[in-house]
């Protein structure tokens, strides 16, 4: 008996008819073969789930839930969702993931991990391609396609001050000051003093792409993500890699952006490098200039690069950012000029089917800017004030992203320093009259968690908290200290109802601290004079949205409503005003009611051409205010309707070409709506051409109709970016 049982045995291994593999593993890449960190590997079979995530070498290895058919699902940020079906005797795998399109991007920055296209929540993805098919060379021009993306003025970072580069979505406005966090690799890009956005800092050749998360995110993020993430996010190249851009475009603006890198032996780098200047234009409307009304310059360098080294389950790595800018504001006398320096380092690897990251970063920065007074016939100005700001920031995170059978987890805790202060020197007639300081120190801890489960195939269930700390103390004087604790909730589900149907909903919380601008630093822009106020206290914002996503091979589309109740809001209050001064100040005004729509959505028209769209509605006004003559007012610089549509065609020969139309109605431009900012249509065209070996020439014209749209009033009126041709030559080599 026991010699038949090993002649069966024997035979039964002879044949390859073995018992099935008790893992199942592989290897996750993208579409040039480079390796996916991080990415989120989800395996199924007979009603049981297992879950693991990619090892920084791209591979993984999970206990196959049992015998039978295998369904293996890899979501990385970026990528669309894979899916593969298994036999039972199937090997190791090498999983491709392509490029995602609008709607059915995954993100990591919803979620601080890789996170479903049919997860709770609403997520755009611009690829690399996405990018460099745009006519405007600067990300805050290209992130204007998107739903409800606006700044706090509409013009271009390439002729306004970095104090009016705030940013906000969902018509949560109101003042310069950011509402919603800007983050590269994980690191916030947000001005550590002022929360404006400096939108050149990363070289375009670096970018991979950027993912816009709308909506508060505090649960995750903090005080500073009250309306939503963007997160720029970098190539890491797995293998020798160039990007080069060299470009010239009207009013004499050359740039060159530069990006190489690679790997070998456990260890990978790169470097980057852009440098861009301009003559700019002059940005008071032709019917108000006078003498003293020069072009809007500028010029900036940047340099950024990353060293490291992975071995088995863990990477570690340090990256470096070198940034100088400088800026002629429009008369001889305003200028400005900004210095930084930062570094971060990473230490992430994989342990108990998770991904854990540690991460460090700080920096300091020196900021530099002039005032002035312009006569009322604008032949002639006079020096007002200098400032010099210096500031310092550093901050610290942990995170770990696991999996327990359906559900996917993220906790974490982060901290954040800022110190920073306000250096002033009046002028009256040319001379200076005095010197004052005012400045003070910031610090802000948190504790998050977020749990993310597949109740069935069709449902999934999402929920994530986070407890901050924050503390705000003027410098030289401890009587004068903020602090608060703040508990910002969010829940949230998607429902699949049908083959290409989901269904989302989700309500939340969220806050937003003052900046140590908004506390200290009084400025002024033209006859305006805005006041700091260091008795502000932080924002608070409830907020519920609903949405429908409907993908189908051919087109996808998404409407998204939302209701947001802002409390607290920090505003620009005007509190006199004469035909040579209007002098406003910085206060807790009120309460922001935001109510809209979204509607975002691409169409597949023909095998070589593709149809985008997007819009928003949003009815945004101050619900009640303490500030007489306040409540009922739209809130600044907020237009009711903004929307913009695309088409991308594809020639033989491999020429591209896209047209795109973005459209603002009006808008007001202070608190007290008696500035209005007329509607703004503009068409911009981009065309390119392969050369062959990664090599294209490309073309485009902004505003080709040389549509003269209002960006501000001061009370004077100043104007958009006209017209702009620019072209150059792009090599992408790998």
């Amino acid at each position: 008996m026991i010699a038949t049982l090993l002649v069966i045995t024997s035979l039964w291994a002879s044949l390859g008819l073995q018992s099935a593999p008790r893992t199942v593993s592989g290897v996750v890449r993208d579409e040039s073969g480079g390796v996916v960190a991080g990415a989120s590997v989800i395996v199924r079979a007979g009603g049981a789930e297992r879950q693991t995530a990619t090892a920084p070498d791209g591979r993984f290895s999970v206990e196959r839930p049992a015998s039978g058919d295998v369904v293996v699902i890899v979501r990385a940020g970026g990528f669309a969702e894979t899916e593969r079906r298994l036999t039972a005797d199937a090997g190791a795998l090498d999983i491709v993931l392509r490029p995602a399109t609008l709607l059915e991007a995954v993100t990591v920055t919803a979620s601080r991990g890789a996170s479903g296209s049919d997860a709770p929540g609403t997520s755009t993805v611009l690829t690399r391609a996405m990018l460099d098919s745009t006519a405007a060379p600067m990300l805050d021009d290209q992130l204007k396609s998107v739903p409800g993306f606006s700044l706090f003025r509409r013009s271009s970072s390439r002729v306004a001050n970095p104090t009016t580069q705030g940013v906000t979505m969902r018509g949560l406005s109101a003042s310069g000051a950011s509402r919603g966090l800007v983050i590269v690799d994980g690191v916030p890009l947000n001005d550590a003093f002022g929360g404006w956005i400096y939108w050149d800092r990363v070289p375009q050749t670096a970018i991979d792409r950027v993912e816009i998360a709308r909506g508060g995110s505090s649960d995750l993020y903090g005080a500073d993500a009250v309306g939503g993430v963007i997160q720029v996010l970098t190539l890491a190249p797995s293998r020798p890699t160039a990007r080069a851009s060299i470009e010239i475009a009207s009013r004499n603006t050359p740039r060159v952006s530069l990006f190489g890198g690679g790997a070998h032996q456990g260890w990978s780098a790169f470097a980057s490098g852009e440098w861009q200047r301009t003559d700019g234009f002059v940005i008071v409307a032709p019917e108000e200039r006078g003498p003293v009304d020069t072009p809007a310059a500028s010029s900036y360098r940047t340099a950024y690069a990353n060293i490291g080294y992975q071995t088995g389950r863990w990477h570690a790595s340090v990256r470096g950012n070198v940034f100088e800018e400088s800026r002629l504001n429009g008369t001889p006398l305003t200028t400005n000029n900004t210095a930084s320096r930062s570094v971060s380092a990473d230490l992430s690897g994989t342990a108990a089917g998770g991904v854990w990251i540690v991460r460090g970063y700080g920096g300091t920065q020196g900021y530099d800017q002039s005032f002035s007074a312009v006569v009322t016939a604008r032949t002639s100005e006079s020096l007002t004030q200098r400032q010099h700001v210096p500031s310092r920031n550093s901050g610290a995170a942990a995170q770990w992203n696991f999996f327990a059978r359906r559900t996917s987890w993220t906790i974490g805790t982060d901290a954040r320093h800022v110190s920073g202060s306000t250096e002033e020197t009046p002028f009256s007639r040319g001379v200076a009259t005095g010197f004052t300081s005012a400045g003070g120190v910031q610090w802000n801890a948190g504790l998050f968690g977020r749990a993310e489960f597949a109740a069935t195939d069709r449902l999934t269930l999402a929920g994530s908290a986070r407890v901050d700390r924050w503390s705000s103390e003027t410098t030289g004087d401890p009587s004068l200290t903020h602090g608060v604790v703040a508990f910002d909730p969010k829940v949230g589900a998607a429902w699949r109802a049908g083959e290409h149907v989901t269904l989302h909903a989700l309500a939340l919380q969220a806050f937003r601290t003052p900046t140590l601008n908004e506390l200290y630093r009084s400025f002024r822009v033209g006859n305006t004079l805005t006041a700091a106020n260091d008795g502000l206290q932080p924002e608070g914002l409830t907020s519920v949205e609903g949405g429908i996503t409907v993908n189908r091979h051919a087109a996808s589309l998404r409407v998204v409503g939302f209701w947001s109740h802002l409390a607290d809001a920090v505003t620009n209050v005007t509190q006199s005003s004469t035909p040579s001064l209007i002098t406003r100040q910085r206060q807790n005004a009120g309460t922001i009611r935001a109510a809209g729509a979204e509607i975002e959505g691409e169409w597949q028209i023909a095998h070589a051409v593709r149809a985008m769209v997007g819009a928003e509605l949003v009815d945004s006004v101050f619900a009640d205010s303490q500030e007489p003559g306040l409540a009922g007012n739209r809130v600044p610089q907020v237009p009711r309707a903004q929307a913009s549509a695309g088409l991308r065609v594809s020639a033989p020969g491999g020429i591209l070409a896209t047209l795109q139309l973005r459209f603002n109605s009006s808008q007001f431009d202070d608190d007290r709506n008696q500035f209005l900012l007329g509607r703004a249509t503009v068409v911009d065209i981009f065309a390119s051409r392969p050369l062959g070996r990664g090599v294209q020439i490309f073309g485009a014209v902004e505003n080709t109709f040389n549509d003269d749209y209002d960006v501000g009033r001061t009370p004077t009126r100043t104007i958009g970016l006209p017209r702009t041709l620019r072209g150059g030559i792009r090599a992408y080599l790998r």
